[in-house]
């Protein structure tokens, strides 16, 4: 039992810091256009991912990914809606920013500017939704975006966080079967 457990723990200390961490892919580029939301981006600087969109409020307006001073960034995953209705998204940006959610526009804080807040609304049904946040920094002053999502929508997992995660059971129930039998 004791190795049972010790197993359990080892899966569950892989796993769990991956469900955590793994929502939303961020990538970073060196050139972008000034308006909308900074596209088409070149330069990719590089890419990382994030638990939420927090960059404006986190990090008290001075997001400068890998150190630029002027970029492009393009962030996406998935949101998980619990019910079929009528949910208002925002954005908190300095400079552009557009949210899309399965492809069309929902809030549109676009073009270079200070800190402005911009809402938009979108019917969505019950279910996994793909969305995207485009953003563009330029001409120096704050920087950074927030994406705040509506009470009770939640990003869901990167599909190789979940791979992981599956992985990391079957290799537990293996051992389990193993150990028992």
């Amino acid at each position: 039992m004791k190795k049972i457990l010790a197993a359990l723990a080892v899966v569950l200390c892989f796993a769990l810091p991956c469900l955590a961490d793994n929502f939303v892919t961020v990538n970073v580029y060196s050139g972008h256009s000034l308006v909308g939301g900074g596209t088409p981006y070149s330069g990719l600087v590089g890419t990382f991912t994030s638990p939420d969109i927090m960059f404006a409020t986190g990090t008290g307006y001075a997001w400068h990914p890998f150190a630029l001073p002027d970029f492009g960034a393009d962030m996406f995953g998935q949101l998980l809606i619990p019910a079929t209705g009528l949910y208002t998204f925002t954005l908190d940006s300095d400079d552009g920013s557009l949210l899309f959610i399965d492809g069309l526009l929902v809030v549109d804080d676009g073009g270079a500017h200070g800190p402005a807040v911009v809402s938009g609304s979108a019917l969505l049904t019950a279910g996994v939704h793909p969305f995207e946040v485009q953003f563009f920094e330029c001409c120096g002053g704050p920087s950074g975006v927030d994406l705040l999502l509506p009470t009770g929508v939640t990003y869901v997992p990167e599909p190789a966080s979940l791979l992981l995660v599956g992985t990391g059971l079957l290799a537990l129930g293996s051992r389990v079967r193993k150990l028992l039998g």
